[in-house]
């Protein structure tokens, strides 16, 4: 990872993750997407455990306590909020913690306004919101049940190195007792719009500004959909063009509105001209069909590929482009959510903001330096056995191999030891033949069939119902390449989701000890 210092902070430890820059924005990936709630649900994870275990906000009593009995628009005013978490934020930890609390309490159409203290840019910033898990809490002081929802989140969008993957998270909700819930799921999935693992933005899905035309650009470009196809085969993606010049009844897709332009990536993100994952573009290969592209690629190792389309000419609106495929071999193309992210991972569960439940404290002090005031973090360099938030919990699948060893790795800043994790491992979330499961039900009656793990219990028995459940692309996206051979093989294949739910509530015999 690349290691950046913090401007005029003193930071006993070294920083695990890449920073954008000082005194800079929020970073991009916590801008609003556009689309449905549904695609809000899946969103990313590159919050590392240091960012989440050790900050000046959330592992600080004082804080900890204001963020669970406030409301976030007035805690965290550029000019009326608290002093002294407004000074906490010179953690760069902290803001990182904050970007991600927002991102999972508010909806796209909310931020807050925060000041950031930090040189040598310094000014009023945003922070926005993405899953919608407790969006009242903008106004209003946090239920408990929104606390413990946040608090899943969060832990579930967390990974030691800080590296971006894509997840689809999964619960149980309603805002209103007749509402939908909350943890939908998309019925067409969209390519992410960032390079996998580094969290780049790719450019193409930007704007354009000079007019630019044709598929080589590198912006104007639209998420489509992503499908499977057998490795080492061709492929041909269509949005109106024919396969063959000579045979106009080999059309595949449709354009209307417009000359559309095509790209294929590899994989379940978007990417531009030269990235390497960049599998086939196209514009129009026949004589007169310019603007109704046919792409052709091979199908890559993995067996994914991601489809962009655009007008030819930025300048171009009202395009309307359906996809269409066609294969040798067997392809799928538009699927859905629980198609691209079907590896179960496990649950997370518990409460971060209970500030007698920290086991250390980060905090920010004020210090003049030849006669210019600087700002230390002191605290973030201890090692704390287990879990600096003792409320919060998490289980893993059954269907890892090595289901203990992953999960410490996923939620430990120090793995090796067991230390400075983010919360407890308690098992597997549903029985094996060794261990009893942790969790009463492994598929909630509000979405039948998402896999979604409920009423999943602690170390102490006590019972949580605020459980996130998430799921991954592929069982290796959260950790690093030496690590792939040793913690995170798969016992059996697919996931073991039953066809009907359990009743709702339980029964006291569907209660596992």
């Amino acid at each position: 990872m690349a290691l950046r210092l913090p401007c005029l902070v003193a930071v006993p430890t070294l920083l695990l993750f890449a920073v954008v820059g000082c005194g800079t924005a929020p970073h991009d990936e916590d801008v609003p997407e556009l689309g449905t709630q549904s695609s809000e649900i899946r969103i990313a994870n590159a919050l590392t455990t240091k960012a989440l275990v050790l900050n000046a906000i959330a592992t600080n009593r004082e804080s900890n306590e204001l963020l669970g009995t406030s409301a976030l628009l007035q805690l965290f005013d550029p000019v009326f909020g608290d002093e002294r978490t407004r000074m906490r934020l010179h953690d760069e930890n902290a803001q990182k913690f904050m970007e991600y609390l927002v991102g999972c309490a508010l909806t796209p159409s909310q931020s807050v306004e925060y000041f950031n203290p930090r040189m040598p840019n310094p000014g009023v910033r945003k922070w926005w919101g993405q899953a919608g898990l407790c969006p009242s809490w903008a106004w209003s002081i946090p239920s408990e049940s929104c606390l413990e929802r946040v608090s899943a989140c969060l832990l579930a969008r967390n990974n030691k190195e800080g590296r971006r993957v894509e997840l689809s998270i999964r619960g149980e909700h309603r805002f209103t007792a007749s509402g939908p819930n909350i943890y939908t799921l998309e019925a067409k999935t969209r390519p992410a719009d960032h390079v996998p693992v580094t969290g780049v933005p790719v450019a193409s899905f930007g704007p354009c500004g000079m007019g630019e035309s044709g598929a080589q650009r590198n912006c104007g470009w639209t998420a489509d959909g992503i499908g499977t196809c057998t490795p080492s085969t061709p492929v041909w993606v269509g949005a109106g063009g024919p396969m063959s010049c000579g045979s106009p009844s080999s059309t595949l897709g449709s354009s209307v509105n417009g000359p559309a332009a095509l790209r294929v990536c590899e994989g379940v993100a978007g990417c531009d001209h030269f990235d390497a994952r960049n599998l086939s573009e196209a514009a129009g290969v026949c004589l007169g069909s310019f603007g109704t592209p046919v792409a052709t690629f091979t199908c890559p190792v993995g067996g994914y590929f991601s489809v962009m389309t655009a007008p030819v000419s930025s300048t171009s609106t009202g395009l309307v482009a359906t996809v269409g495929t066609f294969a040798e071999y067997p392809t799928a193309y538009g699927l859905s959510e629980q198609q691209v992210y079907g590896v179960r991972e496990g649950a997370f569960y518990g409460n971060i903001f209970l500030p007698d439940e920290l086991a250390a404290e980060v905090d920010v002090e004020e210090r003049v330096v030849n006669d210019r005031k600087v700002y230390e973090v002191v605290g973030a360099d201890v090692i704390v056995d287990g879990s600096i938030y003792k409320q919060m919990f998490s289980c893993y699948d059954p269907g890892w191999s090595e289901g203990a060893a992953y999960s410490a790795g996923r939620v430990c800043a120090l793995p090796s030891m067991i230390a400075n994790c983010a919360s407890t491992v308690t098992g597997p979330c549903f029985p094996t033949p060794a261990l009893a499961g942790k969790c009463a039900i492994q598929d909630g009656p509000l979405t039948p069939g998402d896999g979604d793990y409920e009423l999943c219990t602690d170390t102490a028995e006590k019972l949580w119902t605020q459980t996130v459940t998430t799921f991954l692309h592929t069982p290796c996206d959260t950790v690093t390449r030496a690590e792939r051979s040793k913690i995170c093989g798969r016992a059996v294949s697919g996931n073991p989701v039953p066809t009907q739910p359990l009743p709702w509530p339980p029964r006291k015999k569907d209660l596992l000890p």
